[in-house]
């Protein structure tokens, strides 16, 4: 049987999977271009022509994310739904798409306590746009008078972390043999459903 020979594409996909795992378990300082390589089954060359550097491999790692969730809750805010349909369609949008990237928000805590020295521009303006359709969203909201007036960044920084400490918690435990006396994990579902309730109450206009 002949071997299906390695396209340029597959090359980059997996040393995208590859760098992500290694980031998430390590950071960026510890991480080695190295490990990523053999991770990948890749000539460590492969990567500088893919990505350029490790930092730049980094932060499409990081912007993978931003981009996904910027797309969906941009959609969200541009349609025609009432506001509260809306904020449940935007948790709904940014807990599936870290379920998708269960890397994430390892990487993403390690780097936010960091102070964030490895963000450039366009990287933080990615970030930013994920603000800006939640921002929208409340807005609307506030304006249709289903909304108390809060300010938006604040409620947009009070879901994140949560979401974020929720993912990192379930990938902590799956990696540990850790269980007396600790919590089980919570379900996807759980989670999106609680979240969206939470955000209801701490937005509704009669709370």
């Amino acid at each position: 049987m002949v071997k299906k020979k390695r396209t340029a594409s597959d090359s980059h996909a997996a040393i995208f999977a590859a760098a992500a795992e290694e980031f998430a378990e390590r950071g960026f300082d510890a991480a080695g271009v190295d490990r990523i390589a053999h991770r990948a089954k890749v000539n460590k060359a492969m990567i500088y022509y893919h990505f350029g550097s490790k930092r730049q491999l980094y932060l499409e790692v990081l912007r993978n994310m931003f981009r996904a969730v910027g797309l969906r809750v941009r959609t969200i805010a541009d349609g025609p739904e009432p506001a509260p349909a809306k904020t449940d369609a935007w948790v709904a949008a940014i807990v599936e798409e870290a379920a998708r990237r269960p890397w994430f928000p390892s990487i993403m805590l390690r780097e936010l306590a960091s102070g964030a020295p490895r963000f450039d521009p366009d990287t933080f303006a990615m970030m930013n746009a994920v603000y800006g359709g939640v921002r929208d969203i409340i807005q609307q909201g506030q304006r249709e008078g289903a909304f108390r007036p809060v300010d938006p960044l604040l409620v947009h920084l009070t879901i994140m972390p949560a979401v974020l400490m929720f993912f990192a918690r379930q990938r902590a435990l799956a990696a540990s043999n850790l269980s007396a006396g600790i919590a089980e994990p919570r379900g996807l579902e759980q989670f999106i459903l609680y979240m969206q309730d939470m955000v209801r109450r701490s937005l509704r206009s009669d709370s």
